[in-house]
Protein backbone atom coordinates (compact mmCIF):
# COMPACT_ATOMS: atom_id res chain seq x y z
CA UNK A 1 0.00 0.00 0.00
CA UNK A 2 1.22 3.41 -0.68
CA UNK A 3 -0.25 6.96 -0.82
CA UNK A 4 0.13 10.30 -2.70
CA UNK A 5 -0.33 14.55 -1.71
CA UNK A 6 -2.40 15.82 -4.96
CA UNK A 7 -1.33 14.34 -8.14
CA UNK A 8 -1.61 14.74 -11.70
CA UNK A 9 -1.19 11.95 -14.10
CA UNK A 10 -0.76 11.44 -18.04
CA UNK A 11 -1.12 8.41 -19.61
CA UNK A 12 1.41 7.44 -22.06
CA UNK A 13 -0.21 4.44 -22.82
CA UNK A 14 -3.47 2.31 -23.22
CA UNK A 15 -3.71 1.63 -19.11
CA UNK A 16 -6.02 -1.32 -17.35
CA UNK A 17 -5.82 -0.95 -13.73
CA UNK A 18 -7.38 -2.62 -10.75
CA UNK A 19 -7.00 -0.19 -7.14
CA UNK A 20 -7.45 -1.99 -4.16
CA UNK A 21 -8.19 -0.12 -0.74
CA UNK A 22 -6.91 -0.77 2.51
CA UNK A 23 -10.57 -2.49 2.81
CA UNK A 24 -10.14 -5.16 0.45
CA UNK A 25 -12.77 -3.20 -1.80
CA UNK A 26 -11.19 -2.66 -5.37
CA UNK A 27 -12.30 -1.60 -8.78
CA UNK A 28 -11.09 -1.01 -11.95
CA UNK A 29 -10.11 1.74 -14.50
CA UNK A 30 -8.98 2.30 -17.52
CA UNK A 31 -7.20 5.63 -19.12
CA UNK A 32 -6.49 6.30 -23.08
CA UNK A 33 -3.06 7.02 -24.20
CA UNK A 34 -3.17 11.03 -23.87
CA UNK A 35 -5.34 11.13 -21.21
CA UNK A 36 -4.86 13.15 -18.16
CA UNK A 37 -6.60 12.92 -14.31
CA UNK A 38 -5.82 15.65 -11.92
CA UNK A 39 -7.86 13.33 -8.71
CA UNK A 40 -6.00 15.51 -5.68
CA UNK A 41 -4.92 13.27 -2.90
CA UNK A 42 -4.87 9.83 -3.02
CA UNK A 43 -5.00 8.26 0.20
CA UNK A 44 -3.52 4.41 0.99
CA UNK A 45 -4.10 1.96 -2.03
CA UNK A 46 -2.13 -0.55 -4.09
CA UNK A 47 -2.51 -0.50 -7.63
CA UNK A 48 -2.77 -3.79 -10.06
CA UNK A 49 -1.69 -3.53 -13.77
CA UNK A 50 -4.75 -6.25 -15.26
CA UNK A 51 -4.11 -5.05 -19.11
CA UNK A 52 -2.73 -7.33 -21.57
CA UNK A 53 0.59 -4.89 -22.12
CA UNK A 54 2.79 -2.83 -20.03
CA UNK A 55 1.02 0.53 -18.81
CA UNK A 56 2.98 3.63 -18.53
CA UNK A 57 2.22 6.79 -17.01
CA UNK A 58 3.76 10.06 -15.62
CA UNK A 59 2.64 11.34 -12.29
CA UNK A 60 3.60 14.84 -10.91
CA UNK A 61 2.92 15.12 -7.45
CA UNK A 62 2.10 18.76 -6.91
CA UNK A 63 3.13 21.37 -4.41
CA UNK A 64 0.75 22.30 -1.45
CA UNK A 65 -1.49 25.60 -2.20
CA UNK A 66 -0.58 28.23 -0.88
CA UNK A 67 -1.75 29.39 2.48
CA UNK A 68 -4.61 32.39 1.08
CA UNK A 69 -6.41 29.67 -1.12
CA UNK A 70 -7.94 27.70 2.24
CA UNK A 71 -9.92 30.69 2.92
CA UNK A 72 -11.37 30.59 -0.17
CA UNK A 73 -11.95 27.26 -0.27
CA UNK A 74 -13.95 27.93 3.15
CA UNK A 75 -16.00 30.55 2.01
CA UNK A 76 -17.27 28.17 -0.84
CA UNK A 77 -18.82 25.50 1.35
CA UNK A 78 -22.55 25.83 1.67
CA UNK A 79 -23.37 27.30 5.19
CA UNK A 80 -25.44 23.89 5.58
CA UNK A 81 -22.85 21.96 5.04
CA UNK A 82 -24.79 20.40 1.98
CA UNK A 83 -24.81 20.80 -1.41
CA UNK A 84 -27.86 21.55 -3.28
CA UNK A 85 -29.99 24.06 -1.45
CA UNK A 86 -31.93 20.91 1.00
CA UNK A 87 -33.45 21.95 3.55
CA UNK A 88 -33.44 21.34 6.15
CA UNK A 89 -30.19 19.58 6.81
CA UNK A 90 -29.70 16.44 8.81
CA UNK A 91 -26.34 15.65 10.24
CA UNK A 92 -25.42 11.88 10.74
CA UNK A 93 -22.47 10.55 12.52
CA UNK A 94 -19.94 8.31 10.31
CA UNK A 95 -17.41 6.04 10.93
CA UNK A 96 -14.57 8.64 10.29
CA UNK A 97 -12.25 10.57 12.50
CA UNK A 98 -11.88 13.68 10.23
CA UNK A 99 -15.68 13.55 9.14
CA UNK A 100 -17.62 12.56 12.15
CA UNK A 101 -20.77 13.23 10.20
CA UNK A 102 -22.29 13.68 6.83
CA UNK A 103 -25.19 15.56 5.31
CA UNK A 104 -28.46 14.81 4.32
CA UNK A 105 -32.04 15.95 3.62
CA UNK A 106 -34.99 13.85 4.32
CA UNK A 107 -38.24 13.58 2.22
CA UNK A 108 -41.41 11.47 3.85
CA UNK A 109 -44.54 10.78 2.39
CA UNK A 110 -47.61 11.96 3.86
CA UNK A 111 -49.06 9.70 6.07
CA UNK A 112 -47.69 8.00 9.34
CA UNK A 113 -45.95 4.93 8.48
CA UNK A 114 -43.98 3.34 8.65
CA UNK A 115 -42.70 3.78 4.98
CA UNK A 116 -39.83 2.25 2.65
CA UNK A 117 -36.95 4.23 2.29
CA UNK A 118 -34.51 4.78 -0.16
CA UNK A 119 -31.19 6.29 0.16
CA UNK A 120 -29.69 8.50 -2.91
CA UNK A 121 -26.49 8.68 -3.86
CA UNK A 122 -25.19 11.11 -6.28
CA UNK A 123 -23.11 10.72 -8.81
CA UNK A 124 -19.47 11.88 -9.49
CA UNK A 125 -19.91 14.93 -9.49
CA UNK A 126 -21.80 15.81 -5.97
CA UNK A 127 -25.61 16.98 -5.61
CA UNK A 128 -25.50 19.76 -6.94
CA UNK A 129 -25.34 19.02 -10.37
CA UNK A 130 -27.59 15.91 -9.51
CA UNK A 131 -30.71 18.10 -7.77
CA UNK A 132 -32.83 17.46 -11.33
CA UNK A 133 -32.28 13.77 -10.59
CA UNK A 134 -33.66 14.32 -7.00
CA UNK A 135 -36.70 16.50 -7.98
CA UNK A 136 -37.82 14.04 -10.91
CA UNK A 137 -37.67 10.87 -8.45
CA UNK A 138 -39.76 12.84 -5.72
CA UNK A 139 -42.40 13.59 -7.93
CA UNK A 140 -43.40 9.72 -8.16
CA UNK A 141 -42.13 8.78 -4.61
CA UNK A 142 -43.82 10.77 -2.22
CA UNK A 143 -46.97 9.89 -3.73
CA UNK A 144 -46.24 6.27 -3.98
CA UNK A 145 -45.54 6.10 -0.10
CA UNK A 146 -42.01 6.59 -0.41
CA UNK A 147 -39.34 7.92 2.07
CA UNK A 148 -36.54 9.36 0.23
CA UNK A 149 -32.77 10.38 2.17
CA UNK A 150 -30.88 12.53 0.00
CA UNK A 151 -27.17 11.72 1.35
CA UNK A 152 -23.86 13.80 0.81
CA UNK A 153 -20.83 12.63 1.49
CA UNK A 154 -18.61 15.39 -0.29
CA UNK A 155 -19.15 18.44 0.83
CA UNK A 156 -18.77 17.71 4.51
CA UNK A 157 -15.53 16.87 3.37
CA UNK A 158 -14.68 19.63 1.50
CA UNK A 159 -14.69 17.51 -1.97
CA UNK A 160 -15.73 19.50 -4.81
CA UNK A 161 -16.09 16.15 -7.32
CA UNK A 162 -14.47 12.94 -7.67
CA UNK A 163 -15.25 12.50 -11.53
CA UNK A 164 -11.16 12.22 -12.19
CA UNK A 165 -10.08 10.61 -9.30
CA UNK A 166 -8.04 7.11 -10.13
CA UNK A 167 -8.57 6.06 -6.90
CA UNK A 168 -12.54 4.87 -6.97
CA UNK A 169 -11.66 1.85 -4.70
CA UNK A 170 -11.35 4.71 -1.43
CA UNK A 171 -13.94 7.35 -2.71
CA UNK A 172 -16.41 4.43 -2.94
CA UNK A 173 -15.14 2.62 0.28
CA UNK A 174 -15.89 5.95 2.27
CA UNK A 175 -19.51 6.30 0.98
CA UNK A 176 -20.04 2.53 1.40
CA UNK A 177 -19.55 3.27 4.89
CA UNK A 178 -21.33 6.52 5.23
CA UNK A 179 -24.40 4.09 3.27
CA UNK A 180 -24.62 2.17 6.10
CA UNK A 181 -24.42 4.84 8.52
CA UNK A 182 -27.69 6.23 7.02
CA UNK A 183 -29.41 3.31 6.76
CA UNK A 184 -28.44 2.71 10.75
CA UNK A 185 -30.31 6.34 10.87
CA UNK A 186 -32.94 5.78 8.88
CA UNK A 187 -33.84 2.25 10.98
CA UNK A 188 -33.69 3.86 14.27
CA UNK A 189 -36.88 6.04 13.43
CA UNK A 190 -40.39 4.81 14.13
CA UNK A 191 -41.80 6.07 10.81
CA UNK A 192 -39.19 4.11 8.62
CA UNK A 193 -39.63 0.34 7.89
CA UNK A 194 -35.87 -0.56 9.07
CA UNK A 195 -36.40 -4.15 7.00
CA UNK A 196 -37.35 -1.99 3.76
CA UNK A 197 -34.32 0.45 2.99
CA UNK A 198 -32.89 0.47 -0.10
CA UNK A 199 -29.48 2.14 -2.04
CA UNK A 200 -30.64 4.27 -4.97
CA UNK A 201 -27.25 4.92 -6.81
CA UNK A 202 -26.59 7.49 -9.92
CA UNK A 203 -23.40 6.81 -12.05
CA UNK A 204 -20.72 6.66 -8.96
CA UNK A 205 -23.79 6.62 -6.27
CA UNK A 206 -24.59 3.30 -8.32
CA UNK A 207 -21.10 1.74 -8.26
CA UNK A 208 -21.61 2.67 -4.25
CA UNK A 209 -24.81 0.77 -3.41
CA UNK A 210 -23.53 -2.14 -5.78
CA UNK A 211 -20.26 -2.56 -3.71
CA UNK A 212 -22.27 -2.04 -0.45
CA UNK A 213 -24.02 -5.38 -1.56
CA UNK A 214 -21.39 -6.95 -3.43
CA UNK A 215 -20.81 -10.19 -1.66
CA UNK A 216 -17.09 -10.37 -2.99
CA UNK A 217 -16.21 -7.53 -0.40
CA UNK A 218 -15.88 -7.73 3.31
CA UNK A 219 -18.01 -4.70 3.71
CA UNK A 220 -20.83 -6.19 2.15
CA UNK A 221 -21.18 -8.46 5.65
CA UNK A 222 -24.58 -7.17 7.45
CA UNK A 223 -25.39 -4.15 5.26
CA UNK A 224 -29.17 -4.53 6.03
CA UNK A 225 -29.99 -2.80 2.61
CA UNK A 226 -33.26 -4.61 1.22
CA UNK A 227 -32.19 -3.92 -2.60
CA UNK A 228 -30.83 -1.44 -4.62
CA UNK A 229 -31.28 0.56 -7.57
CA UNK A 230 -28.73 1.58 -10.14
CA UNK A 231 -28.63 3.82 -12.47
CA UNK A 232 -25.87 3.72 -15.25
CA UNK A 233 -23.11 2.28 -13.04
CA UNK A 234 -19.64 0.80 -13.72
CA UNK A 235 -19.63 -2.69 -13.48
CA UNK A 236 -17.21 -5.86 -12.25
CA UNK A 237 -17.93 -9.23 -13.90
CA UNK A 238 -17.29 -11.19 -10.90
CA UNK A 239 -19.98 -8.93 -9.20
CA UNK A 240 -22.22 -10.72 -6.59
CA UNK A 241 -25.35 -9.12 -5.38
CA UNK A 242 -26.65 -10.49 -2.27
CA UNK A 243 -29.90 -8.53 -2.55
CA UNK A 244 -32.78 -7.62 -5.41
CA UNK A 245 -31.26 -5.24 -7.66
CA UNK A 246 -32.56 -3.20 -10.64
CA UNK A 247 -29.75 -1.92 -12.67
CA UNK A 248 -31.00 0.44 -15.70
CA UNK A 249 -28.89 1.26 -18.81
CA UNK A 250 -28.11 3.40 -21.49
CA UNK A 251 -27.36 1.87 -24.61
CA UNK A 252 -25.39 5.12 -25.74
CA UNK A 253 -23.57 5.09 -22.69
CA UNK A 254 -20.28 6.63 -23.41
CA UNK A 255 -18.93 6.57 -19.46
CA UNK A 256 -20.02 3.60 -18.49
CA UNK A 257 -20.24 0.74 -21.08
CA UNK A 258 -23.69 -0.86 -20.43
CA UNK A 259 -21.87 -4.53 -22.08
CA UNK A 260 -19.93 -4.31 -18.41
CA UNK A 261 -23.31 -5.00 -16.37
CA UNK A 262 -24.46 -7.37 -18.88
CA UNK A 263 -21.44 -9.08 -18.95
CA UNK A 264 -21.68 -10.38 -14.78
CA UNK A 265 -21.24 -13.76 -14.33
CA UNK A 266 -23.52 -14.23 -11.96
CA UNK A 267 -26.84 -12.74 -12.54
CA UNK A 268 -28.66 -13.86 -9.61
CA UNK A 269 -30.80 -10.85 -7.73
CA UNK A 270 -29.99 -8.98 -11.36
CA UNK A 271 -32.70 -7.38 -13.36
CA UNK A 272 -31.02 -5.49 -15.96
CA UNK A 273 -33.09 -3.29 -18.35
CA UNK A 274 -31.45 -1.23 -21.47
CA UNK A 275 -32.66 1.56 -22.88
CA UNK A 276 -31.26 1.69 -26.35
CA UNK A 277 -31.22 5.37 -27.15
CA UNK A 278 -30.53 6.69 -23.91
CA UNK A 279 -26.68 8.05 -22.48
CA UNK A 280 -25.31 8.54 -19.23
CA UNK A 281 -27.26 10.78 -17.35
CA UNK A 282 -30.76 10.14 -18.75
CA UNK A 283 -32.50 10.36 -15.44
CA UNK A 284 -31.27 13.76 -15.10
CA UNK A 285 -34.58 16.22 -15.95
CA UNK A 286 -33.52 18.85 -18.39
CA UNK A 287 -29.95 17.94 -18.83
CA UNK A 288 -28.28 17.97 -22.59
CA UNK A 289 -24.38 18.90 -22.09
CA UNK A 290 -21.15 17.69 -22.76
CA UNK A 291 -19.47 16.87 -19.09
CA UNK A 292 -15.60 15.62 -19.13
CA UNK A 293 -15.98 14.52 -22.83
CA UNK A 294 -18.80 12.41 -21.97
CA UNK A 295 -22.37 12.72 -23.38
CA UNK A 296 -25.38 13.56 -20.81
CA UNK A 297 -29.26 14.25 -21.89
CA UNK A 298 -32.35 13.44 -20.66
CA UNK A 299 -34.84 10.94 -21.67
CA UNK A 300 -38.00 11.63 -19.55
CA UNK A 301 -39.76 8.22 -21.29
CA UNK A 302 -36.55 5.70 -19.82
CA UNK A 303 -36.87 7.46 -16.77
CA UNK A 304 -40.46 7.05 -16.37
CA UNK A 305 -39.74 3.20 -17.02
CA UNK A 306 -37.02 3.20 -15.04
CA UNK A 307 -38.58 4.98 -11.93
CA UNK A 308 -41.27 2.74 -11.92
CA UNK A 309 -39.15 -0.65 -12.14
CA UNK A 310 -37.49 1.24 -9.17
CA UNK A 311 -40.99 1.71 -6.92
CA UNK A 312 -41.67 -2.10 -8.02
CA UNK A 313 -38.75 -3.34 -6.22
CA UNK A 314 -39.75 -1.20 -3.19
CA UNK A 315 -43.18 -1.32 -3.14
CA UNK A 316 -42.43 -5.60 -2.64
CA UNK A 317 -43.92 -6.65 1.18
CA UNK A 318 -40.84 -7.26 3.77
CA UNK A 319 -40.60 -10.75 3.98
Amino acid sequence: MHAHPSVASYALTDCKLRNVAPSGLSMDMEMKAGQTSMPGAVPGHAVENIGSSTCRLVMFELKAPAAPAAPAAAASMPASGMAGNYSPVERIPVDDPQTKAVTAALFMPPGAGPFPAAIVLSGCAGLGPDVPVVKRLLADYGPAGVAVLVLDSFTPRGIDQVCNNPNMAETVGMRVRDAKAARAWLAARPDIDARRIYLQGYSHGAITAIAATDAQYPQAAQHGFAGVVAFYPYCNAKTRLSVPTVMLLGGKDDWTPPGLCQDIADKTNVQITLYPEATHGFAAQGVDVVYLGHRLRYDAAATQDALRRALALMQVPAK
